[in-house]
């Protein structure tokens, strides 16, 4: 059942003329969605981006929007609402220029999530492409980061998949309503990432897969994550669309090398002409991101409930309640992740969270086939 507060920011966004930039002006100006519906014509043509002309369309649309189907499409989906200032509204997103409103999540976005990196590239990916999106989604899950991509057929399709058999954490933001499967041959895979990630779109239950709705789509890709990897990009790629919008929104950007007679290789390379980083293994995107990586630990604690107990470590370092239970199960002879679980009872998501932060203070290293011991 949808709060009357989640109601307000659906009528809002369902509201014609009013999208990212334009209902950010809004909100500046009246604070809340509620105050927006209610609002004159006078005072919304005072905002900023707005004008008479725009504001009649919004008073004047905002009375013919048909609330009552879209509610009963998201309770049907079981689909969540979370507006750009809730504390569940992912923080790497919130920051960008244009964030969307409004997210529409099938699913559920973790703290962890903070950890994330795009994988993207061509519908068209030839053997090589595969491999590698396979490769890398799969050691980047397995060092606890979350996989984030569009959803689409190839290099996407790839990514999504490895990071699932690695259970790992992945998102797939679409580029139409959560309630249409796009590609179709893709259902079952949503399926399972609204089961052990999250499906996310700002668009509106029902709303099609429209070209226009993709580059809008991408900026969210690159906006979720700390940086995007491209493999396998023609010169005219949506992938490269969310090179455009990550390096606006500062992310980092690496680029897997191709062929040199590969159309499917233009791309990718011209990227790596450009400064682009080049990637071979999930290691080169970690080694590019550990100062951000590292400064951010101690601030991703605070997402977490206070412990109740400390613990001091040989070392001299302090570590607290989940970590410290984490890190006394790890000693000089390697434990396995399954191990792990067993002793500490810890979900998968939570384990790894916790050693990938244990990794980024040097405390514990990973071996290969999910080993760990102290450094």
């Amino acid at each position: 059942m949808l709060s009357q507060e989640a109601i307000d920011w659906l009528r809002l966004i369902l509201t014609p003329e009013i999208g990212p930039r334009r209902g950010k002006s809004l909100l500046e100006r009246f604070k809340t969605p509620k105050a927006i519906l209610e609002a004159c014509l006078g005072d919304i043509a005072e905002v900023e981006n707005v004008g008479r002309a725009v504001a009649e369309k919004i008073v004047e649309g905002r009375k013919n929007v048909d609330i009552e189907r879209q509610i009963k499409l998201i309770e049907k989906n079981n689909v969540r609402l979370i507006p750009v200032d809730s504390g569940f509204y992912p923080s790497n997103l919130k920051s960008i220029f244009d964030p969307p409103l409004v997210l529409f999540v099938r699913g559920e976005i973790l703290p962890q999530d903070y950890f994330s990196i795009a994988i993207v590239g061509t519908r068209l990916a030839s053997f090589y492409g595969r491999s590698m999106a396979e490769k890398l989604s799969s050691q980047l899950a397995e060092k606890g980061f979350t996989v984030v991509s569009g959803g689409a057929r190839g290099i996407d399709t790839f990514s999504h998949q490895s990071a699932l058999k690695m259970r790992g954490r992945t998102l797939a933001v679409l580029g139409c309503g959560l309630d249409i499967s796009y590609p179709p041959e893709n259902k079952r895979l949503f399926e399972e990432i609204a089961q052990k990630g999250a499906m996310i779109s700002e668009f509106p239950l029902s709303a099609k897969p429209d070209r226009g709705n993709f580059p809008m789509r991408n900026r969210i890709i690159s906006g979720l994550s700390l940086g995007v990897v491209v493999i396998e990009a023609p010169h005219k790629s949506g992938a490269l669309i969310t090179v455009t919008h990550a390096n606006e929104q500062g992310r980092e950007v690496f680029s897997v090398p191709g062929q040199a007679n590969s159309f499917l290789s233009k791309g990718t390379n011209q990227l790596l002409r450009e400064g682009a980083k080049l990637v071979e293994s999930a290691d080169d995107i970690i080694e590019e991101l550990e100062p951000v990586l590292r400064s951010k630990v101690k601030e991703f604690k605070i997402n977490y409930p206070e412990p109740e107990r400390k613990e001091q470590i040989s070392a001299g370092s302090e570590l607290i309640g989940e970590e410290a239970k984490v890190y006394s199960m790890i000693s000089g002879n390697s434990v396995g992740l399954d191990g792990l679980i067993e002793k500490t009872d810890l979900d998968i998501s939570k384990i790894s969270d916790i050693l990938l932060r244990l990794q980024l203070k040097k405390m514990i290293r990973q071996l290969p086939g999910k080993q760990f011991v102290r450094s």
